[in-house]
């Protein structure tokens, strides 16, 4: 269970960070190369100040978990909060009244505007190469293989379904989860590309 920290405590690291270690050395990841990790993680130039501006908000909370490990699982919840402040500055409202989209709504409104395109996904990009590369092999060692056997996705309709949900299942939590922190770092990179895809694709219909 967590707790509030005593003074003495605030400055020191969090010793669950050090269960972690890099693959080439068997050592702890150390504070710079924890800020160096969340330092790759970058928004386009394109996207308002403001929303840069909340999404280095989200990134300094990523740093502090390296003294408070529960903070990696608030990352995640901001970040989904980040998408729909994204979406309200890039599709805003045209109408007279109060805007009473919810992010679902907001996330059809995207798709159907082909704003989210899945070639800004790096994670899209290296399973698509990985899977290249395995039908490759099958094919040289074991004769034909169906270039059918390359599926064609579609991962704006999975993020569409999945992060409403996500952010909901924050919003009104059962019960409290600690995430790692190489799944938020993980969700971060997400939250990055799918922002900056809404940004530097042009706007259609």
């Amino acid at each position: 269970m967590e707790k509030l920290k005593p003074i003495p405590d605030v400055l020191q690291p969090d010793p669950r960070n050090s269960f972690f270690v890099r693959l080439e050395t068997l050592k702890p990841l150390t504070i710079d190369e924890h800020h160096a990790e969340v330092a790759t993680v970058v928004l386009d130039s394109k996207v308002p100040d403001d929303v840069r501006s909340y999404f280095a908000s989200i990134q300094n909370v990523y740093l502090y978990a390296w003294f408070a490990y529960d903070l990696y699982t608030i990352v995640d919840f901001l970040c989904l909060t980040a998408v729909e402040m994204a979406l309200r500055h890039r599709l805003p409202h045209a109408g007279s009244g109060r805007d009473k989209r919810g992010l679902q709504n907001l996330f059809d409104e995207a798709i159907r505007k082909n704003l989210i395109r899945e070639k800004a996904f790096s994670n899209v990009r290296i399973m698509r190469q990985n899977l290249a590369r395995d039908i490759r092999f099958r094919r040289a060692t074991r004769g034909r293989f169906p270039r059918s056997a390359m599926p064609k996705g579609n991962y704006a309709a999975v993020l569409q379904g999945t992060i409403p949900k996500l952010r909901n299942h924050f919003a009104h939590p059962l019960r409290h989860m600690i995430l790692f922190p190489g799944a938020v770092l993980s969700q971060l990179q997400i939250t990055s590309e799918l922002i900056n895809s809404l940004f530097t694709t042009e706007l259609r219909g």
